[in-house]
């Protein structure tokens, strides 16, 4: 994630300033909250995409422009920084940070890690497993942060950075952590979004339903994007050793454990008990305090920022929705999709979703085009609910540019890699991730 500073943070904030005045004062058909609605929604996307701020900072700026300008009440524009769904990551974020202060994400990882064998791609691909797996229940940063040490040790015998298998490595993880996010409800901020979304129009998804459309195309995923990063770097060695042992399984590790099984259970386990979701993430925190596994300072330590910049996406998302800008924009967009087949429409929203994310993090472009893709169903015929997921998912299919998903981002930083590299296999890996999710979609959802 860059950081401006100075002249250069200015000089985008003005140009963010200037492009929201003129957007303004362009003859559009719009009512007037609408139109203020559009003029605050280029500002925010202009600054989420330059970064002038940082993207929190941002999601706060936006939510004062909704108060001020755009006759949204206070209390309706911040009551969604601790919507349910907020709620829900907030509890995901204190299981992971339980399963890190313990480090049982670790030696879940160096355990089955080791059961791989020494053929380079077979162990490319269980560590891939292993990552997209931890990626379901802590976030996709963490999953990248604990595994990429694991293969950057194993690499590091290599001798070279401009090592095709290194590079197969360190991408393998980032794009693993990324596909494991899509997975589950919690696995990445943007699924939240359009869950949020959703329940404002009484469409409510819990977290086994999620389950049944991001976890098929997670597992199916994974080995097509493994198939085409050993093609495009293909080992130059013969075997590899896993260098690095799991630890003795303590106590600690089989509470922590066992409160996440718990959860997860309870969780796939809705349709029966009517229990929320956000319910049973507060209840795990409750007893992962009362077991002494976490304690007041692990609350400091999850990511706020992304909590913070998830609901001022929700409050900004609510109100392009509530100002009918969502319905006018929709409707621009279904007069050009009008008349297309089903799966040609699936294709144009996971291409306009991974578009977007190009330049900009997939949270804060979720936060833009979800209420969009509402109103846009209706006009092209599609369920509201499908249309939603598809556009949510597609903004976590860029594998192409570092700024795409923070797994991304942490892979280019380790050297390993070149813009040129992430380019070559991400495009394949992109288009493949969206050929297989409108498959999916058409085929049974």
């Amino acid at each position: 994630m860059k950081h401006l500073h100075g002249e250069a943070r200015w000089a985008h904030i003005a140009f963010s300033a200037i492009l929201a005045a003129v957007s303004w004062f362009l003859p559009l058909e719009l009512a007037l909250q609408a139109h203020a609605l559009f003029t605050i929604t280029i500002f925010t996307g202009a600054m989420w995409f330059s970064e002038a701020l940082p993207l929190h900072v941002t999601a706060l700026l936006s939510t004062i422009l909704l108060v001020l300008f755009a006759s949204v009440s206070p209390t309706a524009a911040f009551s969604h920084y601790f919507s349910p769904t907020v709620v829900l990551f907030f509890g995901g974020f204190m299981i992971a940070r339980a399963m890190q202060r313990h480090g049982l994400d670790r030696q879940i990882a160096l355990g089955v890690g080791s059961k791989f064998g020494s053929g380079p791609r077979l162990f490319l691909l269980g560590l891939m497993a292993i990552t997209t797996f931890l990626s379901l229940w802590i976030s996709n940063t963490a999953a990248t942060a604990i595994m990429l040490p694991i293969a950057l040790v194993t690499i590091g015998r290599l001798k070279k950075l401009e090592s095709p298998y290194a590079k197969a490595m360190v991408l393998g993880i980032a794009f693993a952590a990324t596909i494991g996010g899509i997975g589950t409800l919690v696995g990445t901020p943007p699924n939240g979004i359009v869950v949020a979304n959703l329940a404002e129009k009484g469409i409510h998804i819990s977290f086994l339903d999620w389950l049944g459309y991001g976890l098929p195309f997670a597992i199916l995923f994974l080995p097509v994007c493994w198939f085409i990063l050993v093609s495009v770097f293909p080992p130059e060695i013969k075997k590899i050793e896993f260098t690095q042992k799991a630890g003795k399984w303590g106590a600690e590790h089989k509470l922590v454990l066992a409160v996440l099984v718990l959860t997860i259970l309870t969780w796939v386990t809705s349709f029966a008990h009517h229990v929320a979701d956000a319910v049973v993430a507060i209840g795990a925190v409750v007893l992962l305090y009362a077991l002494g596994l976490l304690r007041t300072d692990d609350l400091s330590k999850i990511e706020w920022s992304a909590l913070i910049l998830f609901g001022g996406g929700l409050a900004l998302g609510a109100a392009i929705d509530s100002s009918g800008l969502g319905a006018d924009i929709g409707g621009f967009l279904g007069g050009l999709l009008h008349g297309q087949g089903i799966f040609v429409v699936f294709l144009a929203v996971i291409a306009f979703a991974v578009i977007m994310t190009l330049t900009a993090s997939n949270t804060a472009t979720a936060a833009i085009i979800i209420p969009i893709m509402i109103p846009l169903a209706a006009m092209v015929g599609v369920g509201v609910r499908q249309l939603a997921i598809l556009a949510g998912i597609g903004t976590s299919l860029d594998f192409i540019v570092p700024v795409g998903t923070p797994p991304s981002t942490i892979a280019y930083s380790t050297g390993y890699v070149r813009m040129g590299d992430m380019v070559k296999v991400g495009i394949p890996v992109t288009i493949a991730g969206a050929l297989l999710l409108a498959f999916l979609a058409w085929l049974y959802w």
